[in-house]
């Protein structure tokens, strides 16, 4: 599923202008769709207005018309009052026949509770996490993994290539989250080894680039995690991927485990260091900073011995 049709007229909500929401609204004003915009701090939503997209002032607002519904916010408590706020919330007002896109990486458990309230009002509920950071968001190769019935699939095929250029379908409604859950707790445990890797290439004065060079060849370095390792190497600490958003997402994927009974030794490793970060004021800048930390940790202790 991974062929792009024409551009579209069809309107589309999109709640949420953080630095992907708002990312993912402009490559669907770029595609030709009719967007509508909402943010709970309004003036997000003025750089969109200038590209074309409407402003609404409430998600019940939003919606109206929209096909398509997308929310892009933090967590379960943003989007349950997203959706679910009697008065102000998306669903309770979103026409029959819309479908319901949850892009943001949220708990299987809310996400049950949203596809429970859809499938009660007659809403085709879909997960659609995304993967990659905000140069995949810029350029339009976001890869969605996706839970939805076939149906669902086909018609929102491309919507989903207007922000992106890979869609996974993982099964039901659910099983997008699930597998999102799993790639994130995936990429947390990546972060902490790329940056344990650095610090040791830069306390013990090796060669980095030589160093580098050799892991690109093995299988166990694959290229997201070789570039965030790059982006150590550089000092590159530009926000990609939070901190703190690496500390809830593995918290969601750790209940994951939980729900199933099944041990996560590395998945709680991994949310520790990112904890120690963030205790050391480091939560709102970029995962990368794991690596200079390590090292001022090394060099605090001595270094080399």
């Amino acid at each position: 599923m991974n062929t792009p049709s024409s551009s579209s007229s069809q309107q589309v909500a999109v709640l949420g202008m953080g630095a992907m929401g708002s990312r993912m609204a402009r490559s669907l004003i770029a595609s030709g769709y009719s967007v509508t915009v909402w943010n709970i701090e309004a003036a997000a939503c003025l750089p969109l207005v200038e590209l074309g997209a409407r402003h609404a002032m409430t998600p019940a607002e939003a919606v109206t018309h929209a096909e398509f519904v997308i929310t892009m916010v933090w967590d379960d408590a943003a989007s349950a009052d997203v959706w679910l706020n009697p008065q102000t919330g998306a669903l309770p007002h979103m026409k029959a026949g819309s479908i319901a896109l949850e892009c943001a990486t949220l708990t299987l458990g809310h996400e049950k509770k949203l596809a429970d309230a859809c499938a009660a009002k007659g809403i085709e509920f879909v997960s659609a996490p995304m993967s990659g950071s905000l140069p995949e968001a810029d350029n339009r190769t976001l890869v969605f993994t996706v839970g939805a019935s076939e149906d669902a699939m086909v018609r929102i095929q491309p919507l989903l290539l207007a922000m992106g250029s890979k869609i996974n379908h993982a099964g039901g409604p659910l099983d997008g989250i699930s597998e999102k859950l799993m790639i994130n707790g995936k990429l947390g445990i990546e972060y902490l080894a790329a940056a344990e890797m650095v610090a040791l290439m830069k306390v013990g004065h090796m060669d980095v680039e030589r160093r580098l060079a050799i892991k690109a060849t093995t299988a166990p370095f694959s290229p997201r995690g070789l570039r965030e390792a790059r982006f150590m190497v550089d000092g590159d600490y530009t926000v990609r991927v939070k901190v703190n958003q690496m500390i809830k997402d593995l918290s969601y994927e750790i209940d994951q485990f939980e729900r199933h009974g099944v041990p996560c030794p590395l998945h709680r490793a991994a949310r520790s260091a990112f904890e120690w970060a963030h205790d050391k004021g480091h939560g709102e800048e970029d995962s990368t900073i794991l690596a200079k930390l390590y090292e001022e940790e090394a060099r605090r202790h001595g270094g080399v011995k």
